[in-house]
């Protein structure tokens, strides 16, 4: 018996890993495409992943939209190009009502003139729906207690972490 309940213990273990593994990768394969969309300024894709609440509270898809097309053009307007980004590992999730949340680390590698730089940059990731879609917020952008504006029940005492200045990489 007591053999049957520690097996029974380890296979539910090893599908709650499994599980959270699954929600890990898909949070990665969703912030990889988020990052893609940005490297390739497709505004209608970024849009598409704004939080409803910063869509709803903040002037609409429209004014979001004009938003979206600003930052690009200013980061297109300083000579930095960005080639590519990549999801890191996401931190522990929290809940906040029914949406869960992740702090997902991101490498950016971005070239000005001919040299090659690299950051590490942080968005948080949200769900509505246990990790079927996502959505993002860029932390460079909102402090927790500007979200706790936008998101009713966010612990405006979250400290998030500081992106990391480029480097070179040449």
């Amino acid at each position: 018996m007591r053999t049957f309940i520690i097996s029974l213990a380890l296979i539910a273990s090893s599908v709650i890993l499994t599980a959270q593994s699954n929600l890990a990768d898909n949070l990665k394969e969703a912030t990889n495409k988020y990052l893609t969309a940005l490297v390739d300024a497709d505004v209608d894709y970024i849009l598409s992943t704004v939080h409803p609440n910063i869509i709803e509270m903040g002037g609409g898809k429209d004014y979001i939209r004009k938003d979206i097309v600003s930052d690009l053009e200013m980061l297109r307007n300083t000579g930095v190009v960005y080639k590519s980004g990549n999801a890191l590992d996401p931190s522990e999730s929290y809940q906040v009502g029914s949406d869960t949340y992740y702090i997902v680390p991101h490498e950016w590698t971005a070239q000005l003139g001919k040299s090659n730089y690299k950051s590490t940059q942080y968005v948080l990731a949200s769900s509505l729906n246990e990790g079927e879609s996502w959505s993002f917020i860029n932390l460079s952008k909102y402090s927790a207690k500007n979200l706790a504006t936008y998101i009713p029940g966010f612990d405006e005492n979250i400290e998030f972490p500081l992106g990391s200045p480029f480097e070179s990489i040449d």
